[in-house]
């Protein structure tokens, strides 16, 4: 018995959508601090995806992600990558 995980002959999934992806990105601390800090004072909901480049199961995601964003468009979805902003 194999676990789902541990696979590394899952494929990645392609994402449906064919227009750009509405997951926001931040490169620098004070740009998300500040971002972060609006939103925190609004009752919008907000998923953050904290990944990085070298990470396999973050790279098999980034399109679930992008599909959700594209689908719940009343929530905020931001990724940042842990190597960028520590």
């Amino acid at each position: 018995m194999g676990s789902f995980f541990s696979s590394d002959s899952t494929p990645e999934r392609p994402s449906t959508s064919s227009e750009p992806s509405s997951v926001l990105t931040f490169h620098s601390s004070p740009r998300w601090q500040l971002h972060f800090n609006s939103v925190k004072e609004t009752s919008q909901l907000m998923v953050i995806d904290f990944s990085a480049s070298w990470c396999g199961p973050c790279k098999f995601m980034e399109p679930v992600l992008n599909d959700m964003a594209a689908k719940f468009t009343e929530v905020q979805f931001v990724k940042l990558d842990v190597d960028e902003l520590p």
